[in-house]
């Protein structure tokens, strides 16, 4: 039994949520993976999965072993990086998190562009905008702006967005536009959901800070949406000022409190320990801070220790 591919294909199907969506991500039908989880479930002589109306999760037994078997998996992956490391050129396969935001700017061109400089570099990026344990789901890097949850990996601050309150001019007419901080308790806020803002946002005019308070109405779970609630009149949201410079143009959004300066968005870059920083992946920072260079209106912060030698 191929144990270490069984279980790459039980945390895929525990991340997919189903057999068939795992199997079209392995490159396997549907039966062999049934035939995978079969095997295992008789090798540990009990159930690991649990099948429901929405989705397949784990068992207790399924929990314990995703555990180990993320591990596992994460263990043969840097030692396989750590041989590749050897080779002057780059190669070896490195698993990435990165939210939206990130994979549709500069960020996610430079990241494509790597397939052409380095095609022994085998790059698994995953676009997603939940925040996620590096070191249980077994990432070898994700990058993270605004919150990043609890985990005992390694965060180092890269970068900073300028941000600024904007709403849609429909709803600024229904409502009034605040020309002082403490008028917009009485406005509806549009959270991001993995962006959670504690109940205020810290702002400074004439060089004096202040807090601001949000009355959520209304989580949405993706940019897109996020968008769309804007766009449609619902409420304020506080956005990078590189994404909302376009619509801000085109008279889609106004700038609230635009005497006001806003608190930053930071830009994370977060790794299971500081060792997993091999010659690999520093090859893969290096494009993150070239494409963080190319977004305006973005503060980069760099450390040496993360980047390739000139």
């Amino acid at each position: 039994m191929d144990r270490l591919g069984y279980f790459e294909s039980f945390l895929e199907v525990l991340d997919q949520g189903s057999l068939s969506a795992a199997a079209r991500v392995r490159g396997i039908s549907q039966p062999a993976i049934s035939q995978q989880m079969a095997a295992l479930e008789a090798d540990f002589g009990t159930p690991l999965l649990q099948r429901s109306a929405t989705g397949t999760t784990a068992t207790r037994a399924g929990r314990i072993i995703s555990r180990h078997a993320a591990e596992l998996v994460t263990t043969h992956r840097r030692m396989r990086a750590d041989i590749s490391a050897l080779s002057t050129t780059p190669g070896g396969e490195i698993r990435i998190s990165i939210s939206r935001v990130m994979a549709e700017n500069p960020v996610g061109i430079a990241l494509q562009k790597l397939h052409g400089a380095y095609p022994n570099l085998q790059l698994m990026v995953k676009v997603e905008d939940r925040l996620v344990d590096v070191v249980d789901e077994g990432y070898d890097l994700a990058l993270r702006t605004g919150e990043i949850g609890n985990s005992d990996a390694i965060v180092r601050k890269i970068g900073q967005f300028e941000t600024v309150l904007v709403a849609a001019p429909s709803y600024l007419d229904r409502n009034g536009r605040p020309t002082d901080h403490s008028e917009m308790g009485q406005h509806a806020f549009v959270q991001y959901a993995d962006h959670r803002a504690h109940g205020f946002h810290t702002v400074q005019k004439g060089g004096e800070d202040a807090e601001i308070e949000l009355a959520t109405k209304l989580v949405v779970d993706t940019p897109s949406h996020l968008m769309n609630a804007l766009i449609d009149g619902l409420g304020f949201a506080r956005l990078p000022r590189v994404l909302a410079n376009d619509y801000i143009q085109k008279g889609t959004l106004e700038v609230m409190l635009p005497d006001y300066v806003v608190e930053p968005k930071n830009i994370y870059l977060v790794y299971p320990h500081r060792h997993a920083v091999t010659k690999n992946m520093r090859v893969v920072i290096n494009a993150i801070y070239d494409g963080l260079h190319n977004y305006g209106r973005t503060r980069v912060i760099r450390h040496q220790d993360l980047q390739m030698s000139a």
